[in-house]
């Protein structure tokens, strides 16, 4: 739909689309759904972002988390603080010192 005919889903179908994907825990495949849909010039909202952040934290990707924190940045949005929170701990806590200080860095960037 999207790349066929260019169309644009609705904010409410991503939020239920992604919804279900991350249900189902395929947390990497709701991350290339939103990468395509952004490559191909859909806007995508921070609720999208948000939910699939936290599908990470609760699967306890914190690798994958720290990655699409920075990518979700670099886009403008800025997760909640308790969302910073579990992903800078988490990746301290399995030994990415490196993620967890450029995430941290990131974050002192946008001074939030």
């Amino acid at each position: 739909m999207v790349a066929i005919f260019g169309l644009s889903p609705r904010k409410e179908t991503l939020v239920k689309a992604l919804a279900a994907i991350l249900a189902n825990k395929e947390i990497r495949r709701a991350i290339e759904v939103i990468e395509f849909l952004t490559n191909e010039g859909v806007h995508i909202g921070f609720e999208c972002y948000q939910s699939v952040l936290e599908g990470c934290l609760e699967s306890r990707q914190f690798i994958l988390a720290g990655k699409f924190v920075i990518e979700m940045t670099k886009r403008g949005f800025i997760p909640y603080i308790r969302s910073r929170q579990k992903v800078v701990e988490g990746l301290t806590s399995i030994g990415e010192w490196k993620l967890a200080n450029a995430v941290r860095q990131r974050f002192a960037e946008l001074r939030s």
